[in-house]
């Protein structure tokens, strides 16, 4: 399902079972302080701006990172980029990371022009020190049996791979986790952190890691116990949401969530103290594919989304 995202373009634990995310594990004794980036990601809150305006928005609502909308970038002069890049150092504004503009499913030829495009946005991602790529793994597929896809994930994903390690880089991967698209193919994929970690082992690259989303892990029914074997470096990017209220979690579908702390179906501060304790200084950003949100306006949606970012930390006693 290559357009599972496709509005991303314009920028681009009962409950995880979360309510039960062990919270003994990572006990809430104070605030303290917080080395989390909240990043503004913009087509994934309904917002449509250019990279100035994204700028500009970041720095009014007080996010840390920004999403690096490459082909803007590209096209700037030196002078130009120097003084984005200064606008962004005096507000303490970092690049995210951006999405693998690589569509490993398709055939040989679609692949392979998708390792050029890969090559021309690392020299990019390099000049302006971004930590790398991410990409969502689908659950189903209507050619490939398991086997089969999971032998054209791991070699293509080496490829990726290679090239952004040897450009300084990581490559992260996400499983996506609701049950109700497992039913769409004829054949199932990866949908668990467990999954997930036997083809990044496969895939052997050192550089290869985690992107971590509560709405999937949710989803899959996952706990603060299944994300134990993670350190901080083996995550490359997080996701914070929440769930669709009126809807179980077997229920929950992949394109309708809601911004983190909304309905409380997942409680993100397990998660966050998780993160927190083991050291992890990436970003978070929140990526809810909500109509009430994409109404927005541009400002009001940027303040919305990063309040709800905030209040996550509130509530998980870091900020």
């Amino acid at each position: 399902m290559s357009n599972r995202r496709g509005f991303i373009k314009s920028t681009s634990i009962a409950s995880l079972g979360l309510i039960s995310m062990n919270q003994s594990l990572y006990p809430f004794d104070g605030f303290s302080s917080r080395k989390i980036k909240i990043s503004l990601m913009p087509g994934t809150v309904g917002i449509n701006v250019n990279a100035n305006e994204l700028l500009d928005l970041a720095i009014k609502n007080n996010f840390n990172s920004i999403y690096p909308m490459i082909n803007e970038l590209k096209q700037m002069s030196d002078l130009e980029y120097i003084e984005y890049e200064n606008k962004m150092s005096n507000n303490s504004i970092s690049f995210d990371v951006s999405i693998l503009p690589v569509d490993f499913s398709q055939t040989e030829t679609i692949f392979n022009q998708g390792l050029e495009i890969l090559k021309d946005y690392c020299k990019i991602m390099n000049k302006i020190g971004s930590k790398g790529f991410c990409k969502w793994i689908m659950p189903t597929n209507n050619d490939l049996t398991y086997l089969k896809n999971f032998e054209l994930h791991r070699k293509r994903l080496k490829e990726c791979a290679k090239i952004i390690g040897d450009n300084g880089m990581k490559l992260g991967l996400e499983f996506v986790g609701p049950k109700t698209l497992m039913s769409r193919d004829q054949f199932s994929f990866i949908r668990t952190i467990t999954e997930l970690r036997e083809l990044i082992t496969e895939i052997d690259e050192k550089n290869v890691g985690f992107q971590l989303d509560t709405f999937h892990l949710y989803c899959a029914n996952h706990s603060i116990e299944d994300l134990k074997f993670l350190e901080k470096d083996d995550i490359v990017m997080c996701q914070l949401n929440d769930a669709v209220l009126g809807r179980s979690r077997d229920e929950q579908l992949d394109l309708e969530r809601e911004l983190p702390g909304k309905t409380g179906l997942i409680d993100t501060a397990p998660f966050l103290n998780f993160l927190n304790n083991i050291g992890y200084e990436g970003t978070v950003s929140a990526e809810p594919f909500n109509k009430e949100l994409n109404k927005m306006n541009n400002e009001d949606a940027a303040k919305a989304t990063y309040n709800a970012i905030k209040s996550s930390f509130e509530n998980a006693g870091i900020f």
